[in-house]
């Protein structure tokens, strides 16, 4: 019974998407605008990563291109309005209309907005971040759970053939970038894509590690406690996220103790800024962190790749910031507290962890070590060219210049 309910649930939708069928083929008749170029990032949640940058610059430097932020957050629309700039609601008739005469629309996530009305457009999935872990096509756990059972690998395969516009990588005239060769068979397989879609230009975010440009809590934290060293610590999201169980890595189980922590803070002149991933982030209590344990979000900077390029140690787990902060030439302390139970249950990864170069710790009592003996280290330059060989603090202008 369930099953049939499960059918006759999903009979409107298919239909629906069936009658768009002809409005789909009947927007890719017409010429598009060469300069009419649309934004859009994070599930139309945010205004943020390689988007964010590469709009601005476009902004910034190409006075012949219309450029368009759009988003599913009425807020953003406002703020940019506000600064200056063409934003547009995603359920908007402009919206709508705009995706149809556009000529390329950039995205990080693929899940921004309705795109029904952009065949014949040049879709550049911008991605956020150069994969460890296994994404899109490739993603035994998230895709493979969702499409379990029969009845959802029956509609995804109803998808992929009939209603291309609802899945990224069967959308027509698609496009990536890739920080380096080292990345081009995993993005290949992740997307779909042959050689010729994969831009080797850099990841447009990374651009911003060059800025130089402050950010406003940096300076307070180092008013505040002068000469500090600033650990940014930024796991990354555990697949048990979607299912409401965020990850909670300041517990009993990885040998963290509060007090113990905060001391050491203070006898080391250390500051710590977690900055959980935002899944996680929507599910945790409020933190009561705060002096030299600070816990951020998305309202508490500006720019995160301004933030990220100047805070002096970066400690990670499998998150794609490790392959961007490298090109800081600062040191890295990799923290994979829960390996073995993530490459099990959450992520496969495209190569050997070990690969990574960084001072390893499996638990805080190691990381408190690591910290306290100054036992941690840059990544060397053989590695940065392995990993991010095409990001020069260029990629924007790379882009633009293919464009023309």
């Amino acid at each position: 019974m369930n099953f049939i309910f499960k059918i006759v649930k999903n009979i409107p939708d298919l239909i629906l998407n069936f009658l768009f069928i002809p409005i789909w083929h009947f927007c890719g008749l017409f010429k598009r605008d060469k300069n009419l170029w649309i934004f859009v990032s994070w599930f139309g949640q945010k205004y943020s990563d390689s988007s964010r940058i590469l709009f601005e610059y476009v902004k910034n430097n190409c006075p012949n291109i219309r450029a368009v932020w759009i988003s599913r957050d009425k807020k953003i629309v406002q703020q940019l309005r506000q600064n200056g700039f063409e934003s547009y609601s995603s359920k908007s008739i402009k919206a709508l209309f705009l995706s149809s005469r556009a000529s390329k629309l950039f995205s990080t996530t693929g899940c921004e907005m309705f795109y029904g009305f952009t065949k014949g457009i040049e879709f550049y999935e911008l991605w956020h971040g150069m994969p460890l872990k296994k994404i899109l096509n490739d993603d035994e756990f998230s895709g493979g759970t969702i499409r379990k059972n029969i009845l959802s690998k029956i509609l995804y395969k109803i998808n992929q053939k009939f209603f291309v516009w609802k899945t990224i990588t069967t959308l027509p005239n698609l496009y990536t970038v890739s920080a380096s060769k080292f990345f081009t068979p995993f993005l290949k397989t992740a997307f779909g894509l042959d050689d010729t879609r994969i831009l080797d230009v850099g990841l447009p975010r990374t651009d911003a590690l060059f800025s130089g440009k402050e950010e406003n809590l940096i300076n307070d934290i180092r008013n505040e406690f002068p000469n500090c060293k600033i650990i940014l610590y930024m796991p990354t999201f555990r697949t048990g996220a979607w299912t409401k169980k965020p990850f909670e890595p300041f517990c009993k189980e990885f040998g963290f103790d509060e007090m113990e922590f905060s001391n050491f803070l203070n006898q080391q002149n250390v500051v710590c800024v977690y900055k959980p991933h935002f899944v996680d982030l929507n599910l945790l209590p409020n933190s009561n962190h705060k002096n030299r344990f600070i816990t951020i979000n998305d309202d508490d900077y500006t720019e995160l790749y301004n933030f990220v390029g100047q805070v002096d140690i970066l400690m990670t787990d499998y998150s794609s910031i490790y392959f961007d902060f490298i090109l800081t030439r600062k040191p890295v302390i990799l923290a994979p507290f829960d390996f073995e139970e993530y490459v099990t249950t959450c992520r496969n990864h495209y190569f050997d962890y070990s690969e990574l170069e960084g001072v390893r710790a499996e638990n805080w009592n190691e990381v408190l070590k690591i910290i306290e003996n100054e036992s941690y280290k840059k990544v060397p330059e053989e590695k940065i060219k392995q990993f991010a060989e095409f990001c020069d603090g260029n990629s924007c202008r790379k882009i633009v210049e293919r464009m023309e």
